[in-house]
């Protein structure tokens, strides 16, 4: 069916040869429709770098020069691109890139080339009307980020081609489906400056080809392969850098081609562009403001006898957030949510003490020991001030405390010999033991032992008093241990300062309880090592070893037994006492006897001798760097 299309007339098939020859445009001669008729490429800066594109890709044309690259765009974009190629032919392509945090880069394009208005003749050049030919290519493509610095592409394609208008066939249209894979590899690990800041880019297009059915033929696209690779320098001054881009390309229909290309960014706002695009040169530049930026590209024809040099112009617009914003997002979204997992938690934490202790004090007043009822109704209001359960029975242990206390010290009147004496006896306990409830409340413990045995010497049988005084021990060793939890927690997270404030806190509580006393002190002494040896090591870092001498003096002081510190000592004592010192001719002479032995591998025997000479230059440079080095040797030897 094509060959009877194609026989209709000279005119006709130049024309055909001109839209089939559009899809190939750089081709060596005699290789003109061995490839899709898309697949020049598409992005006018991919073609002013001579199409040497595959490891930088880095907006929406990456669909097509390698879906990898779709996770480098910074941020949603939009990229629009179109030229006129001959004959009143148009070559035009529309992508769109979304890139995600976690679930990678999803990517869009459609790609058009076609022509109308093609004159059908006959072989007497009889006019039998017009058709006209067109191919569209969609590209639904996916990257994503792998380990070890690599990303992955995939993009599914899906062509059409149509003839419409044929004489004799009408129209011809008929779909395929192919897959293109890619891959690149941007290495973070590299310091140096040779190695650092290199892109490799591969793109295996066709992977499983596209076949299109014309009429009676079927023409699927062949396999191609691009090998990229790509240097980024970057210049002084922000946003200014030089990127030097290959690319191998090898087609099964045709011969490799080679492409170079070197782009020059100035501020991120301008770029000026070369390459070569086989045996053509290219050349194009860019302007970027605000979210727009607009890319043209120039290159001239290898049949420049018979088509005009291209021009070539992008539209690209970026918008959404970046890849930064989306980060701080899911930062600020972690926080938040982290704040209100924290806020769940300590609100059942909450719940759960208030329960607890609601429970203990109802247990304490059913007994009729009302003043730890009255102590554990506070510690419920101290959760939930609005607590109604908590407020009444604490004015009711409160009021039969009040009745207890007024009823055994009227009783103690009334027994009296002495009832004037017996009444002060009454009031000075009553002060005090007032007084004692309020440093009770405040968790104020030693006070309030005090003020309770003040009312006891008044009253030394007295069961109330005697069972404030075993409340308040009580309360006193439940916040000792509540504090030396907290040390501890504070101590594994290397927050030093606030774990010994913690620790002078649990001093002045004092107690009489001997263990929690001990592991307090046992606390306070590894905190103190740990914080000097962080002291030291900051000193030592820093090259201030007389400092850090000093330190780790102070730290052995209290741990002696510490190997990190001893080690630390002893580094920094070399290191501050250590001198450029100039050793007698013997021991010089002893010293190249080393360097010898050492420069014969022997390094055990080079570090005996060098060993001899600190006997009597015990902090001698030289020597001292001498056996580090050949003890470093001697290590990797083995």
């Amino acid at each position: 069916m094509m060959k009877r299309i194609l026989n209709k007339g000279k005119v006709v098939l130049g024309l055909v040869i001109i839209v089939l020859f559009a899809g190939d445009l750089f081709a060596q001669q005699g290789q003109g429709g061995t490839e899709s008729n898309l697949s020049m490429g598409f992005g006018a800066r991919a073609f002013s770098v001579g199409r040497a594109f595959t490891a930088l890709a880095d907006d929406p044309t990456a669909v097509f020069w390698n879906p990898a690259g779709l996770e480098f765009v910074y941020q949603q974009s939009a990229t629009f691109f179109h030229t006129s190629l001959f004959e009143g032919t148009n070559y035009d392509f529309l992508g769109y890139a979304f890139p995600t945090l976690n679930l990678g880069t999803f990517g869009l394009g459609v790609g058009r080339i076609g022509i109308g208005g093609i004159h059908q003749t006959d072989e007497f050049n009889t006019q039998l009307g017009t058709f006209s030919w067109e191919e569209y290519h969609g590209f639904f493509s996916y990257a994503k980020k792998l380990p070890y610095d690599l990303s992955a592409g995939m993009t599914i394609r899906l062509v059409r081609r149509a003839w419409n208008g044929l004489v004799d066939s009408g129209n011809l249209v008929d779909m395929g489906v192919g897959m293109d894979l890619g891959l690149m590899y941007r290495p973070q690990i590299f310091t140096n400056v040779l190695l650092r800041d290199w892109s490799v880019g591969l793109n295996v297009r066709n992977l499983f080809p596209p076949q299109v059915k014309e009429g009676e033929n079927v023409d699927e696209f062949p396999l191609s392969v691009r090998l990229g690779f790509m240097r980024r320098i970057l210049l002084k001054g922000v946003g200014n850098q030089f990127n030097l881009m290959f690319d191998l390309d090898y087609s099964q229909k045709r011969d490799l081609r080679i492409h170079f290309g070197t782009e020059y960014k100035f501020r991120n706002l301008a770029m000026v562009r070369l390459g070569m695009d086989g045996s053509s040169p290219t050349f194009g530049a860019g302007l970027q403001y605000s979210i727009f930026q607009i890319d043209y590209a120039f290159s001239s024809s290898p049949y420049s006898n018979v088509f005009s040099s291209v021009h070539r112009f992008s539209i690209s617009l970026s918008f959404g957030p970046t890849r930064d914003d989306l980060m701080k997002l899911a930062e600020a979204r972690k926080k938040e949510e982290e704040a209100k997992l924290i806020a769940a938690i300590r609100e059942a934490d909450r719940q759960k003490m208030i329960k607890q202790h609601l429970e203990q004090a109802d247990k304490f007043f059913n007994e009729g020991q009302y003043l730890d009822a009255i102590v554990e109704y506070q510690q419920v209001l101290s959760y939930d001030a609005f607590n109604q359960k908590a407020k009444v029975m604490l004015d009711s242990a409160d009021a039969l405390l009040q009745k207890r206390l007024d009823d055994e010290r009227q009783k103690a009147v009334q027994t009296a010999l002495d009832k004037e004496r017996a009444e002060s006896d009454r009031q000075f306990i009553q002060e005090h033991f007032e007084k004692g409830r309020t440093y009770l409340n405040n968790n104020q413990f030693t006070q309030a032992l005090i003020e309770f045995n003040l009312a006891l010497e008044r009253a030394p049988d007295d069961p109330t008093i005697l069972e404030a005084i075993k409340t308040t021990k009580r309360r006193l060793n439940e916040e000792l241990n509540r504090l030396v939890t907290k040390i501890r927690q504070e101590f594994r997270k290397g927050n030093y300062s606030e774990a010994l404030r913690l620790v002078g806190e649990a001093r002045l509580l004092g107690g009489d309880n001997q263990a929690l006393q001990q592991e307090i002190e046992t606390l306070s002494q590894r905190i103190k090592v740990q914080e000097t040896i962080q002291r030291g090591l900051s000193f030592f870092e820093l090259g201030e070893y007389d400092l850090a001498l000093k330190v780790f003096e102070e730290a052995l002081q209290l741990n002696p037994e510490n190997e990190l510190v001893k080690q630390y000592y002893e580094k920094a004592k070399i290191e501050a006492q250590s001198k450029q010192e100039e050793l007698d001719p013997a021991a010089e002479k002893k010293f190249l006897q080393g360097v010898d032995l050492f420069v014969k591998g022997k390094y055990q025997e080079a570090i005996d001798v060098w060993q001899e000479i600190l006997k009597d230059y015990p902090y001698n440079k030289k020597v001292l760097t001498a056996i580090e080095n050949a003890r470093e040797r001697l290590k990797k030897s083995k």
